[in-house]
């Protein structure tokens, strides 16, 4: 009986440290807090995850669009040269 105990507390402790606590730690959300303990439920998290996604899709596509733009004025100036 106590060395079944024993098993299933060690079991228990094993278990425990593999799986952190099932929430992003401040490290994860570095840029972007989404933390499960701000008031919002899974739908609203999911929401503001896809509006920031969104949102950084049209930053990328803006940047890119930016550099295409670089490398043609790049081009130009060395065919000036």
């Amino acid at each position: 009986m106590k060395l079944l105990i024993v098993l299933m507390l060690i079991f228990s402790f094993q278990s425990q440290a593999q799986i952190k606590s099932g929430y992003l730690s401040a490290e994860d959300q570095k840029y972007y807090k989404n933390d499960s303990f701000d008031g919002n439920n899974q739908r609203e998290r999911i929401d503001s995850l896809v509006k920031e996604t969104n949102s950084l899709h049209q930053v990328i596509a803006t940047l890119r669009a930016e550099i295409q733009v670089l490398k043609k004025d790049v081009e130009e100036l060395k065919k000036a040269k």
